[in-house]
């Protein structure tokens, strides 16, 4: 499993976005411009691009990745059945992950702490060591990141027991970046 990052995506421009644009499948031209801003346009044109980028280093790639999507709407590889890959994006950063197996990843800037949410999302041990940390904002995210890996990586959703979802063996990888956290999960 590889983790394939791009942090300060507003210096990405609409000339950018065309370029790319000129050389990507119908399907995703049409997904890109769906975007009304120029920020989702970018964050969907780097996304493809780090998947493309991933086959390539995996010494796979032999045609451009085309999406099916399974019942959550997870999207996988049509092409490339034995490869599992998934996307995240947040206000100035997108990843992508690729496996052998199946695989979520979640990046989230750090933000202010909400108790209100904490509360909604966390369980009790989790809320337990929230109120005892020493930047709970911090761990939030963490935890947070955490939790919408392994639902991404279940392909579920977020509709299962937002509360316990860590608790149901899934393995999860979290790594801090400048003010942001990413967490992988994967399939044991």
């Amino acid at each position: 499993m590889k983790i394939y990052f791009i942090n300060g995506i507003d210096s990405f421009d609409d000339e950018f976005v065309e370029k790319c644009l000129s050389f990507f499948p119908q399907w995703r031209k049409d997904k890109a411009l769906s975007y009304k801003f120029l920020k989702g346009r970018v964050q969907c044109v780097l996304a493809y691009l780090l998947l493309i980028h991933a086959l390539r280093e995996e010494d796979v790639f032999t045609d451009m990745p085309e999406f099916c999507y399974g019942e959550h709407n997870k999207p996988y590889l049509k092409n490339y059945p034995d490869w599992h890959f998934n996307f995240s994006h947040c206000k100035n950063a997108v990843c992508c992950v690729l496996s052998r197996k199946e695989v979520g990843v979640d990046i989230e800037e750090i933000r202010e702490y909400k108790e209100s949410l904490a509360s909604y999302v966390c369980n009790e041990d989790e809320m337990m060591l929230l109120h005892n940390s020493d930047n709970q904002a911090d761990d939030f995210y963490k935890l947070w990141t955490r939790k919408e890996a392994a639902f991404k990586m279940l392909g579920s959703g977020i509709t299962k027991d937002i509360k316990n979802v860590l608790n149901n063996n899934v393995s999860v990888d979290s790594y801090k970046i400048g003010d942001m956290w990413l967490s992988v999960s994967f399939a044991n």
